[in-house]
């Protein structure tokens, strides 16, 4: 679930010690670490209540982990084994080095946090909510303020790893491997079709336009985030845009 162009250069090398910035935040074991604060969170709403609120995505994937006949205690804990489960065997697949830079874990978070201004201007112009599918703003104003967070951050967790992780991978193996299309070629159109099934998905009977359009361009925009700072980045975007318009409804 990696495209070419995120993996570090010399991925099967002995890393040095001045690796670029961007070489060092697309590493799996760091990226891993980024999101350990998130994932801890998201595991404790979990233990907190049965019913903590979760989100349109999680509640598809526990269907389809049920259809296999996963135990549902280990279904409501799906997004982080899965998110676990991949960084940490991309890292053992690259043979990449088990230490790390001090400061590229709250690095990333830092990143995403700039990333996720421009988002919320965005945001603004279109009058629109949260990037949480099945959510609406009356919704997520009735939940305490604890739930409200949890719902940011599951809708982070949950949406970038379908539709970044999982979606941008797939359709980029499909346009480039199968199909033929330049590596360029194929990373703009993927990001452009998750990002047209990213508003969809938020908006199925697609009767909110100016939903349609803001989750359209923001499907692109994490999108682009994905592709060039990596999965850590576009979580903590997504996250702590969500966190903010959640945090200031009324």
């Amino acid at each position: 679930m990696v495209l070419a162009s995120q993996q570090p250069e010399h991925a099967n090398r002995p890393r040095r010690s001045d690796a670029s910035w961007t070489d060092c935040i697309h590493r799996p074991w760091v990226i891993l670490i980024s999101l350990l604060p998130l994932l801890a969170i998201d595991a404790l709403g979990i233990a907190r209540v049965a019913g903590s609120p979760d989100t349109l995505a999680r509640r598809q994937l526990h269907g389809l982990l049920g259809f296999f006949d996963v135990p549902p205690t280990l279904a409501m804990a799906s997004t982080i084994c899965i998110i676990g489960a991949i960084l940490l065997t991309w890292h053992l697949l690259q043979r990449d080095p088990w230490r790390l830079r001090p400061l590229a874990p709250p690095g990333i978070a830092l990143e995403g946090a700039a990333w996720a201004i421009p988002l919320l201007i965005l945001s603004y112009l279109f009058s629109s909510a949260t990037l949480a599918a099945s959510t609406t703003s009356e919704s997520i104003a009735a939940l305490p303020m604890v739930d409200r967070m949890l719902v940011s951050i599951a809708a982070g967790l949950d949406e970038e790893l379908i539709f970044r992780m999982a979606g941008i991978a797939l359709l980029h193996t499909v346009l480039v491997n199968i199909i033929g299309l330049k590596q360029a070629t194929g990373t703009m159109l993927a990001i452009a079709g998750t990002a047209v099934l990213f508003s969809w998905y938020h908006d199925p009977e697609l009767s909110n336009m100016p939903q349609l359009v803001f989750t359209l361009l923001a499907g692109i925009y994490l999108g682009v985030i994905y592709v060039l700072r990596g999965f850590g980045t576009v979580v903590w975007a997504h996250v702590l845009y969500d966190v903010v318009v959640t945090a200031t409804l009324p």
